[in-house]
């Protein structure tokens, strides 16, 4: 006799049908080889250190960009890391699998030079501070904020190519003090950035915790929620005292979700005011020493 399906099981095979749709209307990019490659060989019972290594030494670009990585003061090694091998031996290479996926970001997208260079230059620092922050206060796996860093707003590049209006949308979500981030988006063009990053997070298999903190980064009600897992929660919370330090840092007003969100910060992270605010003071600090 077969299982009946439940109308929760419908539901999420039709939502699975709706997600698919909007990654082929948006154009979300497909995972590149190296990747897939590099997925599946650290999927196996018995995975190969060296075959892996191999496997991302024959892109030269991406090589330079991962040995950057892992000799930055990011992973804060005793020692450096000269080739793809001495680097699966110092940070491992369920760590190297992620980093190289959320990296190989740079390879997909398209659109405005400057734009992207701006995406870059923020992910990147939002990736450095997440990971000193959770190297120091063991609230979550390195790896796990260092991915969500480098690719909680991928979804922004992707909507800025499919809408000519997209930044204007950012500069009114950016100022909205009242609504939500993404309703301000959906309003606009019926999807958001973190709809899209979480979709993309997910079709390149990247951890579950990191894919649905990029879908749920402006939903600040997960911090009330007990059914949300508390990798999930600290992974937006850290995302948060990034983004406001990145924003001092530049010397720009702070966008409204520090003021929506930022109150939930010092709980999740369990950490008092006063150190929240010797953090984003210590992280500013390293952006004006180019540390990241």
């Amino acid at each position: 006799m077969n299982k009946a399906v439940t109308p929760d099981a419908h539901q999420e095979r039709a939502n699975a049908t709706d997600m698919e749709a909007l990654a082929r209307q948006i154009g979300i990019p497909p995972r590149p080889v190296v990747v897939q490659q590099l997925q599946t060989e650290l999927g196996k019972a018995d995975p190969d250190i060296r075959k892996a290594a191999q496997i991302v030494s024959l892109d030269v670009a991406l090589t330079v960009t991962v040995l950057k990585t892992v000799n930055s003061p990011m992973f804060g090694l005793s020692r450096r890391a000269d080739s793809i091998e001495q680097a699966v031996a110092l940070i491992g290479l369920k760590q190297l699998s992620i980093l190289v996926t959320a990296l190989s970001v740079r390879s997909v997208l398209k659109g405005d030079a400057q734009a992207l260079a701006r995406f870059y230059d923020s992910s990147s620092k939002k990736a450095y501070a997440m990971s000193r922050m959770a190297k120091a206060t063991r609230v979550v796996e390195v790896g796990l904020a260092q991915s969500f860093g480098l690719f909680c707003d991928v979804g922004i590049p992707l909507l800025r190519n499919k809408f000519p209006s997209y930044t204007e949308t950012l500069k009114i979500a950016n100022m909205d003090s009242e609504r939500p981030f993404t309703a301000v988006e959906q309003l606009a063009h019926n999807t958001d950035h973190a709809m899209i990053g979480g979709i993309m997070a997910r079709s390149w298999l990247l951890p579950e915790q990191v894919c649905l903190a990029i879908r749920l980064h402006h939903d600040y009600s997960v911090f009330l929620d007990p059914k949300i897992s508390p990798d999930v929660t600290r992974l937006i919370a850290l995302g948060l005292v990034a983004e406001v330090a990145i924003q001092r840092y530049a010397r720009l007003h702070a966008t409204a979700e520090w003021f929506k969100g930022g109150d939930y910060v010092a709980g999740a992270l369990v950490l008092g005011p006063a150190e929240v605010e010797e953090w984003i003071e210590q992280l500013i600090e390293d952006f004006a020493t180019g540390v990241e």
